[in-house]
């Protein structure tokens, strides 16, 4: 446990990611556990390297049923600096966990919490936890703590502004993680995922939502809809 988890009430940046479709998992999927093992251990092998030289305190990785809990304490000038790393730590997560055929959905706070163990408590716990399930697409964005301290210092961050499809029909624009943006061949991406989305099948309306709200935001963060062509 990290010297600030253990001196009690101190800031920090959470990410909470769940699996969507997890209900059901069982009996379309044989292998999830391990698919989601493997997801688990490769954001704990990246964090170290991701943080080096940028934050102090190490990125704790926690998991509980299909949830993925990330945390980093920090200090304040290290915040934007922690929630790039998170954000990184997700552009990795997002297009591996769709490859895995268990997509994930997740939304980053910023504020006040405690860990011991596998349990976790304060404002940005409630705040991601409670932004996380509300969202409705594959994807992450950040929630309005972390929005409110955010700012980039990358000239090529992990994140870029976007309207997030959410069940309470929010209009705002916070940061999103842009998971696409070192594609190279978008157009066989895109197929790629189409075909992974048919698999996750029967693609009932809800689910159908999540799917065309992910591609929207594909879309929308390409090259070319930044160049305006």
């Amino acid at each position: 446990m990290s010297k600030f988890a253990q001196s009690g009430r101190t800031a920090g940046v959470v990410t909470f990611l769940d699996v969507l479709g997890w209900k059901g998992v069982y009996d379309r999927k044989q292998d999830a556990i391990p698919s989601l093992t493997r997801l688990i251990e490769g954001v704990r092998s990246r964090a170290d390297e991701k943080r080096r030289g940028r934050i102090v305190e190490p990125v704790e990785v926690k998991s509980i049923s299909d949830t993925i809990a990330i945390f980093t304490f920090c200090s304040e000038i290290e915040t934007s600096a922690a929630i790039e790393v998170h954000g990184e730590l997700c552009q990795w997560l997002i297009p591996e966990s769709i490859e895995s055929e268990i997509p994930v959905r997740g939304a980053t706070a910023f504020g006040e919490f405690e860990i011991r163990d596998s349990i976790f408590v304060g404002k940005a716990i409630d705040e991601a936890a409670s932004w996380h399930e509300q969202s409705d697409w594959i994807g992450v964005h950040l929630t309005p703590s972390a929005e409110y301290v955010f700012n980039p210092i990358q000239s090529k961050s992990a994140w870029t502004q976007y309207s997030p499809p959410h069940k309470t029909k929010l209009a705002w624009k916070p940061y999103c993680v842009n998971w696409t943006r070192d594609w190279t061949d978008r157009a066989a991406r895109i197929i790629d995922i189409k075909n992974k989305f048919r698999r996750l099948g029967p693609i009932v309306p809800e689910i159908a939502g999540k799917f065309i709200n992910t591609l929207a935001f594909i879309e929308a963060v390409s090259p070319d809809a930044a160049a305006g062509k």
